[in-house]
């Protein structure tokens, strides 16, 4: 997922992560070969979007890092 401004990610990842607005996460293409999402679909998305931000921002050092650090 290509996202271009870092309010636009945002409201992505509030919107997806909010049970109140997204109780039933479904993943997949819609209508389709959707299955219920799991603690890593989440979390896969969460940190691609999270990479999207660090990259606009100019701070992938944030997680290009090596992990012994």
């Amino acid at each position: 997922m290509e996202i271009e401004n870092i309010r636009e990610t945002l409201k992505v990842l509030l919107d997806y992560n909010n049970s109140e607005l997204n109780p039933d996460l479904m993943v997949g293409e819609y209508g389709k070969s959707q299955r219920k999402a799991t603690v890593e679909d989440v979390q896969e998305l969460n940190l691609s979007l999270l990479t999207s931000i660090a990259d606009l921002l100019g701070m992938s050092d944030l997680y290009l890092t090596d992990e012994k650090e």
